[in-house]
């Protein structure tokens, strides 16, 4: 049985192709529904005009080859899924890894834009459990959309301490 038929969505959630490719590789849980994703850029460091050439050009020798670098968050009403998936040379070099975060650890979560020369813009994404913290440049979400993510998760920070179930 096809995983992503078997998981109910939130009704607002839209994923693309990668991003339903991913989702097969993760076991969900009984109960859980996914309820909100965005998809990080794993080439792209910051704004600095220099560094975004140099991510665009290797980004660009990735595809030539064959090759992808994605990252997604994904938050489910259970827990925070981390997915990244790295290829090569056509599927030669490939690694997937799943990485699931509970609610309850979640210590910090945060958003930011940054401007060089007036107009190359970077936004990023961050939140940080009890262990690690995450950090991914987004290039396609607007700032509203990054201010829904880091809401949501607020709301999650919210709840746990009202709950008192933080870890």
């Amino acid at each position: 049985m096809n995983q992503i038929a078997a998981v109910p969505m939130a009704s607002n959630v839209q994923l693309n192709a990668a991003a339903q490719k991913m989702l097969a590789e993760v076991d969900f849980l009984p109960g859980e529904s996914l309820q909100y994703s965005i998809q990080g850029d794993g080439f792209f460091i910051g704004a600095n005009p220099l560094l975004k050439a140099i991510a665009a050009f290797q980004a660009f020798v990735v595809a030539l080859t064959g090759g992808h670098l994605r990252v997604f968050v994904m938050v489910t009403n259970q827990r925070i899924l981390l997915l990244k998936s790295t290829q090569a040379y056509c599927g030669f070099a490939r690694v997937r890894s799943v990485n699931a975060i509970a609610l309850a650890s979640l210590a910090e979560a945060g958003w930011a834009k940054e401007t060089q020369w007036c107009c190359i813009h970077s936004r990023a994404v961050h939140f940080e459990s009890k262990t690690e913290r995450t950090s991914l440049v987004i290039k396609k979400l607007g700032d509203n959309a990054l201010r829904e993510f880091v809401a949501n998760l607020s709301a999650v920070m919210i709840a746990n301490s009202q709950a008192r179930t933080s870890t």
